[in-house]
């Protein structure tokens, strides 16, 4: 725990497991998840292999309802019925419709090697006057379970127990138990057919209908959903009877189906969790990386030893620039802390100047025996408190400028007029024997964007320190050269005619606190800050400011000088 700023900061403690390692495997395996609930709410699937029993069994059907029509029907027997049950007004013996027990029997005995489920034959409706089937079993001629050495039988729980014993944990069954109850609802559905409907709907089926009888999916007396087809024993428009055929084993088929896709589920799972440690290398445990050395860079800033941050740059991806990125950053905040240190060290140097000569002079003037001697000290005393005024002055506008330069408002300047308005303040204020500023405004105006106030800083900074080095008399000469077709940059240049500036200082000059002067210039009239401001200025306007001579020979560096000539290049607006 480190207490920053009033800011009482917990140091990160080591998780057993990465909370992004838990959150990728989590979006990994979810997605498999749904799939796989999707498999037990899949109902196209379902119902293609229920349209394929069905059309299986309606196949098998037809064909028995064909054979039974040729040879089962028995047109021997004659009952009366009574007059309002014959179309006709003439009372006659009408045959009944129906059936031959003994011939049925015959058939099942002899043939259907190729048939398999359950067929129950039934006998249809003496009259059409017979009100419609409720009791199946009163019409029933035959039962027969075909092929029954091959139906395996599972006696199915009751659709209406919803209390299913989930603590039996035997092979297979959580799986099977899982896939019925998301069928619970389509076997609800299905109990609530019966077989008294479906002999009904047989009935009323027309022998011109394509598919002729009627097919349902419904619960059988054992509890198993079947699939089930009745068609009408017809010859000609008459009905004699009726065939129903059912298959079973839908649920053994859709679980069998889905129960397939655990292998594929479980190598899924197998890849995904693969996966997922794969990206918990490549992006978790780099991320982590770079924030446990983000709090070492945080925690070490006051402490002696500075912390790296890991470099993974040739990645080449997010986490290769988020790394590149925080090393930059991280030495900005060095560099920043590096620039802190020199600038309260050049400070207190600075300072410790002034306040020597002050105490040297205030020490001497107790012994000053002369009144010239004691106006001479006070003098003295006097320069160094305007000194350190203006160097404390200067100190301060240094500080303060990185903030107004993060806070100013940028606009359209005119840099001619601005330039005109400041060297008119000069020519102004001039008195004789000062150096004079010299500006002549270009015809065409020049526009930029910038903060007017920090760019005039620049200007009076620039004119300020080559009146400094100008002799007396002397002149400074202001050019302001707008952008043209071979560069978008409008650039200032400031000459003098001083001494110049020694080739090895001519980048020395823009630091803080640099006062190097040759013999005969003034001293202690500058902070050595001007300079350092309007670089600082300049680069935040997205230009370049630099040094250079006036020679006799400009292509010879080591001819005479014949002046100094400070150049600012600024980006023009359009």
């Amino acid at each position: 725990m480190s207490k920053e700023g009033g800011i009482v900061r917990k140091r990160r403690a080591p998780m057993a497991v990465s909370r992004l390692t838990l959150t990728i495997v989590l979006a990994n395996l979810i997605g498999l998840v749904i799939l796989l609930l999707g498999t037990f709410a899949l109902t196209q699937y379902r119902d293609g292999l229920v349209q394929a029993k069905l059309e299986g069994v309606r196949a098998q059907a037809q064909i028995i309802a064909d054979v039974l029509a040729q040879v089962a029907i028995d047109e021997t027997t004659c009952q009366p019925v009574e007059e309002a049950d014959i179309a006709s007004q003439d009372e006659s013996a009408v045959c009944s419709l129906s059936l031959s027990q003994r011939d049925v029997r015959e058939v099942f005995n002899r043939v259907w090697d190729s048939f398999e489920g359950r067929v129950r034959i039934f006998n249809a409706p003496q009259t059409f006057a017979d009100p419609p089937i409720t009791d199946a079993r009163s019409l029933l001629i035959e039962d027969v379970v075909l092929r029954e050495d091959e139906i395996v039988a599972q006696e199915l729980p009751s659709i209406d127990d919803g209390n299913s014993d989930w603590t039996s944990f035997s092979a297979g069954d959580i799986w099977r138990r899982l896939s019925r109850y998301f069928s619970r609802a389509y076997r609800a559905e299905a109990a609530r057919r019966t077989i008294e409907d479906e002999l009904n709907a047989a009935l009323q089926s027309s022998p011109f209908a394509i598919e002729r009888g009627a097919a349902s999916v419904r619960v059988n007396e054992e509890g198993e959903i079947v699939a089930s087809v009745s068609v009408p024993i017809r010859r000609v428009q008459a009905i004699y009877g009726i065939v129903t055929a059912e298959s079973g084993g839908i649920d053994e088929l859709v679980e069998d189906a889905r129960l397939s896709i655990l292998p594929f589920f479980g190598w899924a799972v197998a890849a995904a969790i693969l996966s997922s440690l794969l990206l918990t290398t490549m992006i978790a445990q780099p991320i982590r990386q770079l924030a446990i050395a983000s709090d070492k860079v945080r925690e070490g800033i006051g402490a002696a030893g500075r912390a790296r941050i890991p470099d993974f740059t040739n990645r080449r991806d997010e986490i290769g620039e988020l790394s590149g990125s925080l090393k930059l950053m991280t030495q900005a905040i060095y560099a920043r802390i590096d620039a802190i240190e020199s600038f309260a060290a050049d400070v207190s140097h600075e300072l410790k100047n002034p306040l020597t000569s002050i105490r040297s002079a205030a020490e001497t003037l107790q012994i000053a025996k002369t009144p010239e001697q004691q106006a001479k000290l006070l003098a003295v005393v006097q320069k160094d408190v305007a000194r350190m005024d203006r160097l404390i002055t200067d100190i301060s506008n240094a500080s303060r400028l990185d903030a107004e330069l993060a806070r100013e408002s940028r606009e359209a300047i005119d840099l001619g007029k601005l330039i005109k308005d400041i060297v008119s303040v000069y020519a102004d204020t001039a008195k004789d024997g000062d150096v004079s500023v010299q500006y002549e405004e270009p015809i065409k105006p020049t526009y930029i964007l910038g903060n007017p106030g920090a760019l005039g800083q620049v200007i009076r900074n620039l004119i300020d320190n080559a009146r400094s080095f100008s002799p007396d008399g002397g002149e400074v000469r202001v050019v302001l050269e707008p952008s043209s077709a071979r560069s978008t940059f409008s650039r200032i240049t400031v000459s003098d005619d001083g001494p110049g500036i020694p080739p090895d200082n001519l980048e020395s000059v823009f630091k803080r606190f640099y006062t190097k002067r040759p013999s005969g210039a003034s001293f202690g009239n500058n902070s050595g800050l001007g300079l350092a401001i309007s670089r600082q200025i300049v680069n935040s306007h997205g230009g370049r400011i630099y040094a250079e001579n006036r020679l006799t020979d400009p292509d010879n560096p080591d001819s005479e000088r014949l002046g100094a000539r400070f150049v600012v290049e600024l980006p023009s607006q359009e």
